[in-house]
């Protein structure tokens, strides 16, 4: 891959750590807030919400603007954002600096993977966006249990000066190996903006990336107490068993966008397949402490393995290489991100029985499930597909 990618993964790294590195460290953010562990859950929530609603206006005001400058500056926000959680003891001010560090997220994303895309043949699209994505999922293997094991040591805060760092690191990167480009430039050119938006399928795509996605993060986000309460591990152990999770998602991104460039609809079908199997036996086996261990990888490959091809899908229904189209679905999965932790938290409101949050994220993604093959079918009905169309080939 080109050394730019390189760069846009490492930044994704800093990104990525920011969103997860809480949901280990949440019983530590509920005490010293003084709330409960379900009200915490809105430090995961808020950053999602931010990335859902505020990564796609980034994304359509900035269509035009130098996509170098761009992604910097994003990323320079999103350090100051972290900074803000780190210095603030207020849960208000918390989820608003969380928020706005979703929001450069979910822009970044977008630009990001259309820079991505832009710069490899429309057959590698998928392995592309799939080694974006490999930052982000990396993170959760090295980024999040380093700001776990920091932040149970020096307080909860010092993890996010961990990512603060990071995006430090990230944002020099892109300057140093990014090349210069005009505006709207790295794949934007054929960008058509806004008309994209008129699929029906487009929309209802997001809408099965959101609950596939979502059912995923009904347990992820609690998993933590989940482990403590269910499994009855120790909490100082927590950190490390995130590392099997974090393990699986990085062969299921890398299996994902491989396989995506073979057949994208078939690999998102066996992959939210897998991931609803994975969730119905952690209701099921939860107390097992080995069957956890090997769910923990089945449910990290599965749950982010369906990035890549999802990712790839929609830029096939939208049939270009648009940062918005790229910004929306980023924005879908973090809208699962929200939903799925929300809906986790409403649960725990009703019953303490943790298990129940497996059961109730299978669920979800199983709709997911069922509305992408509708999606599939009603796109694949509406719309002949040019046999000599590599992005189409593959769908």
């Amino acid at each position: 891959m080109p050394p730019p990618i390189l760069a846009l993964a490492l930044t994704a790294f800093a990104l990525g750590t920011a969103e997860l590195v809480p949901n280990g460290l949440l019983p530590l953010i509920s005490d010293d807030l003084g709330v409960s562990v379900s009200r915490a859950g809105w430090v995961t929530t808020s950053f999602a919400l931010g990335a859902m609603i505020g990564g796609p206006l980034v994304a359509a005001v900035t269509l035009r603007l130098p996509r170098k400058p761009l992604v910097i500056v994003l990323a320079l926000i999103f350090l100051i954002a972290n900074a803000i959680t780190a210095l603030t003891g207020s849960l208000v001010v918390v989820s608003l600096s969380r928020a706005l560090a979703g929001a450069m997220l979910g822009g970044f994303l977008g630009i990001a993977i259309t820079i991505a895309g832009g710069m490899v043949a429309p057959t590698r699209r998928a392995t592309a966006i799939a080694v974006v994505f490999t930052g982000f999922t990396v993170s959760n293997v090295i980024g999040v249990p380093i700001g776990n094991i920091v932040g149970r040591a020096a307080g909860w805060e010092s993890a996010f000066w961990v990512v603060s760092g990071l995006a430090a690191v990230g944002a020099l990167a892109m300057w140093l190996l990014l090349p210069g480009t005009s505006a709207g430039g790295d794949g934007a050119g054929e960008d058509r903006g806004f008309t994209v938006l008129r699929s029906g399928a487009l929309w209802t795509a997001f809408l099965a990336i959101a609950l596939s996605y979502g059912g995923l993060f009904v347990v992820y986000t609690y998993v933590a107490p989940y482990l403590t309460t269910v499994t009855g591990v120790a909490a100082g152990s927590v950190t490390w068993l995130l590392l099997l999770f974090g393990a699986g998602l990085i062969f299921g991104n890398t299996l994902g966008g491989r396989y995506a460039d073979r057949s994208v609809s078939r690999t998102v079908i066996v992959i939210l397949g897998i991931l609803i199997l994975g969730l119905l036996a952690l209701w099921a086996l939860g107390t097992v402490l080995p069957a956890v261990l090997v769910l923990l990888v089945l449910l990290g490959g599965a749950g982010f393995g369906m990035v890549p091809p999802l990712q790839s899908y929609v830029l096939h229904i939208a049939g270009t290489a648009s940062a918005l189209v790229s910004a929306l679905a980023a924005a879908a999965f973090n809208g699962g991100v929200a939903l799925g932790s929300a809906v986790g938290g409403l649960a725990l409101n009703r019953t303490p029985h943790y298990p129940v949050l497996a059961l109730v994220g299978a669920s979800m993604t199983l709709l997911g499930l069922i509305l992408f093959l509708f999606t599939h079918h009603w796109h694949q009905a509406r719309r002949a597909t040019p046999q000599g169309d590599p992005v189409v080939q593959h769908a």
